[in-house]
C-alpha cells in the first residue's frame, strides 16, 4: 500500500509531462502516481505508458475539466494521504517527504501547505522569479494558526504544494466542477473550515506561468472569486464569522469593483455599472466607489482612457 497518492490531471501537455512526472517520482517515498488523461489528443496516454514505471497508473476519460479529472484521481487513489500535482509544473526536493513527516508527527493536522516558486512568465522572461507567498505573509502563516480565514485572505489555493489526509477530503466532498479556475481554492477553504492546516515556508513546486492561461483573464478571475466567496458564506456561515463580516463584505466589494473595471475596459458599460453598484452596496462608506459611480465608470478605466488620448 502506498503512503501517498499523487494525482496529476493533464490535457494535451505531452511535451511537458515527462519532466513534470520525473520530478515527482524523484521523491524518496512509497508513492503511487495517478495520471488522469482528460481527453488529450496529443498521445499523452501512449507516452505515459511507454515510461514503464510501476508506480504510475493512467486513467483515460472524456474531456470534462480539471476538477472532474482531479475527482477521478481521488476516487482511484489508495493511500491515506493525497497530493495533487499540475502536469506542467515541477515538484521540488522534499515536496512529499517533508509534509508526510509533519502528518506523521501531527495526527491532528489535516492539511500541510507549502510555499512555491513562481517562474517568470513565458512571454516576459525578464520578469523576476517570485515566491508564491511573499516573506511577510509567509512569516505570519508559519506562526499560525492557519484556518479558513487565512486561506480566504491570502488565496491559498495552489494544490501542487499541499498534502491532504484522505479523511479531510472525504469530509469536504469532491472538487466543484462548476468553477473554471478556482476549484482548488474552493476545496482548500472547505477543508480548512472543518479541519486543521499548517504552513511551511519552503518551496515545494515551481509554477509555470503561461501567456494564454485562463488565470490571465482577469474578468473571469473576478467573477469566480465573487462566486467562490458567496458559496463559502452560504455553505459555511461560521467561516464568515471567523473572517469577520465587515472584512468579508469589503473583500467582496473590492472584487466587484475589479470586475467593474474589467467590464468597462471590455466595453460592457451596463455590466460595469451593475458590478459597481454591488460594490457600493457591500461597502457604502467607501468614497472611491461613490466617486466611480459619479464619474460613470471605474477610475482605473477612466484614467486608462485619458492616457490613451494623450
Amino acid at each position: 500500500m502506498p503512503v501517498v497518492s499523487v494525482i496529476v490531471p493533464t490535457y494535451n501537455r505531452a511535451h511537458l509531462l515527462p519532466a513534470s512526472l520525473a520530478s515527482v517520482l524523484a521523491e524518496d517515498v512509497d508513492l503511487e502516481l495517478i495520471v488522469v488523461d482528460d481527453g488529450s489528443s496529443d498521445g499523452t496516454a501512449e507516452m505515459v505508458a511507454a515510461m514503464r514505471e510501476p508506480r504510475l497508473r493512467v486513467i483515460e476519460r472524456p474531456h470534462a475539466g480539471i476538477a472532474a479529472a482531479r475527482n477521478a484521481g481521488v476516487d482511484a487513489a489508495r493511500a491515506p494521504v493525497i497530493a495533487f500535482h499540475d502536469s506542467d509544473d515541477l515538484a521540488l526536493a522534499g515536496r512529499l517527504t517533508v509534509p508526510l513527516g509533519v502528518l506523521r508527527a501531527r495526527p491532528d493536522v489535516d492539511l500541510v501547505i507549502q510555499n512555491g516558486r513562481m517562474l517568470p512568465p513565458e512571454d516576459a522572461p525578464h520578469v523576476a522569479e517570485t515566491p508564491w507567498i511573499p516573506p511577510p505573509v509567509a512569516r505570519r502563516l508559519v506562526a499560525g494558526p492557519v484556518g479558513v480565514a487565512e486561506v480566504f485572505r491570502w488565496n491559498l489555493g495552489q494544490l501542487q504544494g499541499m498534502c491532504f489526509t484522505r479523511r479531510s477530503l472525504a469530509a469536504a466532498g469532491p472538487l466543484d466542477g462548476s468553477f473554471r479556475i478556482l476549484d482548488d481554492l474552493d476545496l482548500v477553504l472547505r477543508v480548512a473550515a472543518a479541519g486543521r492546516a499548517v504552513f511551511l515556508d519552503r518551496p515545494a513546486f515551481a509554477y509555470r506561468r503561461h501567456p494564454a492561461g485562463v488565470a490571465r483573464d482577469r474578468a473571469t478571475v473576478s467573477e469566480e472569486a465573487i462566486r467562490l466567496a458567496d458559496k463559502l458564506a452560504c455553505e459555511h456561515p461560521e467561516a464568515v464569522a471567523l473572517i469577520g463580516r465587515r472584512t468579508f463584505a469589503r473583500r467582496q466589494a473590492r472584487r466587484h469593483a475589479r470586475l467593474a473595471r474589467e467590464r468597462a475596459r471590455a466595453g460592457d458599460r451596463p455590466g460595469a455599472r451593475a458590478a459597481l453598484a454591488r460594490a457600493r452596496a457591500l461597502d457604502p462608506g467607501n468614497p472611491r466607489y461613490l466617486l466611480q459611480a459619479l464619474v460613470g465608470q471605474p477610475l482605473g478605466a477612466l484614467w486608462a482612457a485619458v492616457r490613451s488620448r494623450g
